[in-house]
């Protein structure tokens, strides 16, 4: 009744609109009123049509048509592909009967292939393709495990035919891994932890997961069956890794007549010590700069980034995404980190500085320096008074700098204020980037100084609050990441000794069934050759372009690869594209529940009727009246 009234109060809207321009507003010409109703009747079936309600005159016209929904996806496999076989002969026999067969797994599949291959099998899209089709009669041919349950009961909620469901493949004894990971960064000859969550069904009290480094056993563990459908949790200790640089590790579940493999084993990886040629983050002192500067640089350089929270005189907590996890490090390690490093930024350095700290900044060719106080500046050559408290807001034209072109086109007026203004002494040396006015008026003083030196360049940062900056979604994020790209592009441009990112995967193991992208470092038009082996035959060998860039769709396995980019930059190592599913994980759905019955049979409620969008003659009524309407119009002399 809802619907009715509110067709009625629409339509009836529209169409007292229509009678009071062609009474009110168009020439007073005959047969105005039989005008209005035309386009008033044009108005109401369109209103009628986003209603789509059952057509009355086609009650039964999709009793003549029969669809089979055969499950292809992964999990018809198990049993030795036994579910899959029978429910093809199943398919075969319905379809000599003159059944439509429709295939879906992670959607509607295509019509040709054998394989059973889908990664996920949701009914949802093929279910409602039928159901707004008028098909007379509906029969899915699965195993049950849908990935969308919810989708399929709103689709059987409304389905106005018969669906009937045959089950093929019953309980299958099953263990499988849902989600695997390791350290990403580990110091060398410190132990550390895998996380692991698996699941099982029919497989007993108990399962074994094992993970391995490089193929060797490394842990092991008997842990408790979870329940069917649910997922379990476990924290596994590991020893240091073996040896230094990116380690493949596995964690493998194993439980006796296990009938679907495609599950047993994910893949992870761990880099034991820093990356060299790097970026590195190191902050004196607690603040929210370095969390955004550190993420900000990764991205604008292509550099592998880490970074250090200093704790005490030798005590740093690896932070940021690559080592989030990590163990408190010394000095020494941070200073290793350091020395290799391409680009090292130091956070928080005063007057209560160390030696060590102040030296960080000396130890690499290119830096990012954020003094807090005078001394501090003074520690990198640049004399400054005390820190000036206030609101200090960037000016609206950035001055003439190397970085012109990155802020020139950045918005400043709405910046959020920065804070503790280091003010630079007269004759200070060096070029200005980016000024600001305490309270938006008065003299502008330099935020930022950048200084060139022979054989090194550094950016002294002089005032806090730049994270605001970033916290702002919008124009001021965007600012932020203009300012510091513009940095890191001056840092490291022109310089030979820089080590330049490297060629690389997006990642280092990838999900079956995902694109392979890359990222290829350099300006517009550069490019890499990748070349990727499976270890037996060349699987991809051609020339990628610069920024993101993808190598196709890979079948599941270990790879290696090499690419040498344009400007030199050449790179070596592998990668995994997964064989893991969690095609098994979804406990059987039950049809019977969706409908309140007992029975494998969603019968239905309303006789069978074809939605009124599924005929034509709704549409040919509108544009046959509005034709009409249009000739009339012009035949009594109206535009």
């Amino acid at each position: 009744m809802i619907r009715v009234a509110l067709f009625l109060l629409i339509a009836g809207g529209l169409a007292a609109t229509t009678f009071w321009l062609y009474l009110h507003r168009e020439l007073p010409v005959r047969r105005n009123r039989a005008l209005a109703g035309l386009r008033a009747g044009v108005f109401a079936l369109v209103v009628l049509l986003l209603f789509d309600p059952a057509a009355p005159w086609a009650r039964g016209a999709g009793d003549g048509r029969r669809w089979a929904l055969l499950d292809v996806s992964l999990s018809m496999t198990a049993h030795d592909g036994a579910a899959r076989d029978a429910a093809r002969r199943r398919a075969d026999e319905l379809e000599r009967e003159g059944w439509e067969v429709v295939r879906f797994g992670a959607g509607l599949e295509a019509e040709s292939g054998d394989s059973a291959d889908a990664l996920e099998t949701k009914l949802g899209p093929a279910l409602s393709r039928a159901v707004e089709s008028g098909t007379g009669r509906i029969r899915v041919l699965s195993d049950l495990r849908f990935d969308d349950p919810v989708a399929v009961r709103s689709a059987l909620a409304v389905a106005t035919a018969p669906v009937d469901f045959e089950v093929f493949g019953g309980g299958a004894v099953n263990a499988g891994i849902a989600t695997f990971s390791v350290e990403d960064q580990v110091v060398p000859g410190d132990p550390t932890t895998a996380e692991v969550e698996y699941f099982a069904a029919d497989a007993g009290d108990s399962v074994v997961i094992e993970v391995r480094e490089e193929g060797d056993p490394v842990s092991s563990v008997t842990v408790p069956s979870p329940g069917p459908g649910l997922r379990g949790r476990v924290e596994m200790d590991l020893p240091p890794p073996s040896e230094t640089g990116r380690r493949r590790y596995t964690a493998v579940v194993r439980v006796p007549g296990d009938e679907f493999p495609s599950d047993d084993e994910a893949v992870a990886y761990m880099s034991s010590g820093h990356d060299a040629g790097g970026l590195v983050v190191v902050t004196l002192r607690p603040d929210w700069e370095p969390r955004a500067l550190l993420t900000v640089l990764e991205r604008a350089t292509g550099l592998q980034g880490s970074g250090y929270l200093r704790l005490g005189p030798d005590r740093f907590l690896p932070m940021g995404p690559a080592l989030r996890r990590g163990q408190p490090v010394d000095s020494a390690t941070v200073g290793a980190a350091v020395s290799d490093a391409v680009l090292v930024v130091v956070h928080g350095l005063d007057e209560r500085a160390d030696l060590w700290s102040r030296s960080l900044s000396a130890r690499a060719s290119r830096s990012i320096v954020w003094p807090t106080d005078g001394p501090g500046a003074e520690a990198v050559g640049v004399p400054a008074g005390r820190p000036q408290p206030g609101e200090w807001y960037a000016t609206p034209e950035p001055p003439g700098s190397p970085l012109a072109g990155e802020l020139s086109g950045a918005d400043l007026h709405d910046l959020p204020p920065l804070g503790n203004l280091l003010t630079l002494r007269p004759g200070t040396q060096g070029q200005v980037p980016l000024l600001v006015q305490l309270g938006g008026t008065g003299p502008a003083q330099p935020a930022l100084l950048l200084r060139p030196t022979a054989g090194r360049r550094t950016a002294i940062v002089l005032a806090t609050g730049f994270w605001r900056w970033y916290a702002r979604e919008g124009s001021p994020r965007d600012t932020y990441r203009r300012l510091w790209s513009g940095v890191s592009g001056w840092l490291l441009e022109d310089d030979a000794a820089v080590t330049v990112a490297e060629p690389r995967p997006e990642r280092w193991v990838f999900p079956p069934g995902e694109t392979v992208r890359w990222r290829i470092p350099g300006a517009e038009g550069d490019s890499a050759h990748v070349t990727i082996t499976d270890g037996v035959e060349t699987v991809f060998d051609g020339a990628l372009p610069s920024g993101v860039a993808s190598a196709g769709i890979l079948g599941p396995g270990s790879y290696h690869y090499s690419a040498q980019a344009s400007d030199g930059t050449s790179s070596e190592g592998r990668f995994d594209v997964e064989t893991r599913t969690l095609e098994m994980l979804p406990s059987p759905f039950d049809p019977g529940s969706a409908q309140g019955r007992g029975s494998t049979t969603a019968a239905p409620r309303r006789p069978v009727r074809l939605p009124m969008s599924n005929t034509p003659w709704p549409f040919l009524m509108a544009l046959a009246l509005l034709c009409l309407e249009w000739v009339w119009r012009r035949r009594v002399g109206l535009r």
